[in-house]
């Protein structure tokens, strides 16, 4: 697997903030955020990160911006969204190769919009030239505790879009203080339908509906794909569930009790 070479565009004009992951599965290059993206490049809502990046098409510039819920309506709903971008950076002007746009609008309970930081990711791993760039979010309305949409999306310049879409971890787990354990599903191996539906069976929870927690719906969008991208979607989806599957876990365990002096 090739990992294309990151280094900051128009170092003389940006400021730089510390240094943040993202490429390759192996490499685990890393990016360096800019504070201040270049005139003509446009972001919706809060900056949340920008990533700058060479390839064969030239100098390369993705943006992600939240805009969260906020105040609630005159109706009690809350609305939030994100957008993400890439632009070519060659000429005079920026210019867009693609943008992802997702919200939640009028939610009646709590709206919820995030990236997460770990699924972003720039590659050439078919060694053509044009990065494949890769961002996860999760999206909710809920008022309770539970699993989220989660998405994870490459695209490939203008015109190739695939994305794994399922739900997370979150709330997928719970400390039962009765029995001194976490109870609830575990992380998922195997996304089949025949891979969760035996995993439903062991646990005798037939009758639950698919995906399961930290499981994606399908792989219809690689039907037509080079393997390769397909292999490593499903590494990086399953590495981030297993991610917030921890992070998760080790939020609802009980801290250890301080011995007494």
């Amino acid at each position: 697997m090739n990992s294309v070479q990151i280094r900051p565009v128009l170092m003389m004009l940006w400021m730089t903030l510390g240094t943040a992951h993202a490429t390759g599965a192996d490499e685990g290059l890393s990016l360096t955020p800019v504070a201040q993206v270049p005139a003509g490049v446009e972001v919706r809502g809060r900056q949340v990160a920008a990533y700058s990046w060479d390839d064969r098409q030239g100098h390369n510039l993705l943006v992600l911006a939240e805009q969260e819920a906020g105040e609630r309506d005159d109706d009690g709903t809350q609305s939030a969204a994100i957008y993400a971008a890439q632009y070519l950076l060659d000429g005079d002007r920026p210019k867009r190769l693609w943008m992802l746009h997702d919200d939640v609008q009028r939610c009646e309970f709590d709206a919820g919009l995030h990236f997460d930081s770990a699924a972003t990711h720039v590659t050439d791993l078919l060694g053509d030239g044009p990065s494949q760039v890769t961002v996860g979010y999760s999206r909710t309305c809920t008022s309770d505790v539970s699993p989220r949409e989660f998405k994870l999306i490459m695209h490939i310049g203008k015109s190739h879009k695939y994305a794994l879409r399922g739900v997370d971890r979150y709330g997928a787990s719970w400390w039962d203080e009765e029995a001194g354990a976490l109870r609830g599903m575990p992380l998922p191996t195997d996304c089949s339908v025949a891979g969760q539906q035996a995993l439903l069976s062991q646990y005798q929870e037939q009758g639950t509906d698919l995906p399961l927690p930290g499981c994606y719906n399908d792989e219809q969008d690689f039907a037509k794909a080079p393997t390769k991208l397909l292999a490593f979607m499903r590494q990086q989806w399953f590495a981030l569930m297993q991610k917030q599957n921890a992070d998760w876990s080790q939020q609802q365990s009980p801290a250890p009790a301080e011995d007494e002096p």
